[in-house]
């Protein structure tokens, strides 16, 4: 069993990278290892994904930063699948991942044959519950398991004490009511295959009765203003247990996101970083867990849970509204002339004279974030001042007050 006094115990935060400006925040931000995949045989071809000269790029990022790369090669193998597989594997074989990570042994099979040489991770689409699985699963030549999310802290515990592999966990992120989130309702419902990357998430639509008889009569099913989730989980988020789960051993915590925002990836990451480090270091977890859960808050969610579902202690039906608190603005790419400019690519207008928030990554427990005021937006391609930054663009603008070219602005939502 490993503890917080053995010395080769470091555990991980695990970030996704659905692109690769995505991976560049994350990395800015934080993260100890990043998850993405490339254009195919991954469980998420509608996020970016990455080319192969953008996996190149993304692999000097990482190296750079001292950060681990894991790819993704996690969907499920038809049969007419096996050979666009294999060749697809060729084409990566000489990339130098710390680890790919697999769902089907027979993509396991592949990447062995292929003498692929990264270190090999199991995905959570194994469910992979117990110790004898682990154990079998380490015979076969993985170095790392993503336990199933059904897996509770004090079977963690006891597979912790039974092996030496390691083990990774989903610390935050988006849910799925099947298990493990192997589902069959997308592909039922839109012919878009979950398992092989194609997920339409219909959990999320919502839903009404229909009396069969009487064709074309529905009854709506409303719980709360924003529709109806029936089947729409919770988000998790194990913030205020995550000292639990560090002294239960695991080795990484994953952070789920691939298809969320820049701003999403890059803010979990920084406050699951600077919470495991201040476990790690045994400072005060609770004088910072205020702080931690009002930005988790910050980020665009559903209600969150510690315990997937609240399956054993909550059997009625809850409203899952979306929760969105901060719009994103943009994040700062260089220097400006002096300490109070910088050039800011905008993803929403940002207004001449608005106060808006600047956050930063966390070093060394500095929080660095401020309100800060915009005094001067100056568009380059026309050679002017203007009164609003549009969206998809570079500007140069100046504040009241110093800015780093690693910030990332937001601006708070008035919620009635």
């Amino acid at each position: 069993m490993v503890s917080l006094t053995d010395r080769n115990y470091k555990p991980e935060i695990v970030s996704p990278a659905g692109n690769l400006e995505k991976m560049k925040l994350a990395v800015k931000y934080g993260a100890d290892a990043v998850y993405f995949g490339g254009k195919e045989f991954n469980l998420r071809d509608q996020s970016g994904n990455f080319s192969f000269e953008e996996i190149k790029e993304g692999l000097r990022i990482c190296r750079h930063a001292g950060v681990k790369s894991i790819f993704l090669m996690n969907s499920f193998l038809h049969e007419k699948d096996i050979e666009n597989a294999k060749e697809y594997i060729k084409q990566i074989r000489d990339f130098a991942f710390n680890a790919v990570m697999v769902s089907d042994p027979g993509m396991l099979m592949l990447l062995k044959e292929a003498g692929i040489k990264p270190d090999i991770h199991l995905s959570t689409q194994m469910s992979t519950l117990n110790r004898m699985s682990i154990g079998f699963w380490k015979d076969a030549g993985i170095k790392r398991i993503v336990l199933a999310r059904e897996t509770t802290l004090d079977e963690i515990k006891s597979i912790r004490e039974h092996t030496d592999a390691e083990i990774e966990i989903f610390a935050h992120g988006a849910l799925c009511v099947s298990y493990s989130g192997r589902c069959l309702l997308s592909r039922f419902l839109s012919g878009r295959d979950a398992n092989q990357g194609s997920c339409a998430h219909p959990c999320r639509w919502n839903y009404a009765l229909v009396e069969e008889k009487r064709a074309g009569s529905h009854l709506e099913i409303i719980e709360h203003a924003a529709g109806t989730e029936i089947l729409s989980s919770k988000d998790l988020s194990l913030i205020n247990v995550l000292p639990d789960y560090v002294n239960a051993g695991v080795n990484a915590f994953k952070l789920e996101g691939r298809m969320k925002s820049l701003y999403y990836a890059a803010n979990i990451t920084r406050i699951y970083k600077h919470a495991l480090q201040t476990i790690i270091n045994k400072n005060d977890y609770s004088k910072f867990l205020p702080f931690y859960t009002d930005e988790l808050d910050l980020v665009s969610h559903r209600p969150y849970t510690g315990d997937l579902f609240n399956e054993f202690n909550n059997l009625e039906f809850n409203e899952i509204p979306y929760i969105k608190k901060v719009l994103f603005l943009g994040y700062a790419i260089s220097a400006g002339k002096d300490e109070t400019e910088a050039y800011i690519k905008t993803f929403n207008p940002v207004y001449l004279n608005e106060e808006i928030d600047a956050i930063y990554p966390i070093i060394n427990s500095n929080i660095k974030d401020c309100k800060i005021a915009v005094k001067e937006i100056i568009d380059e391609d026309k050679n002017e001042t203007v009164e609003m930054a549009r969206p998809d663009k570079i500007y140069l603008i100046r504040f009241n007050k110093a800015i780093d070219s690693d910030a990332i602005l937001r601006r708070r939502l008035k919620i009635a």
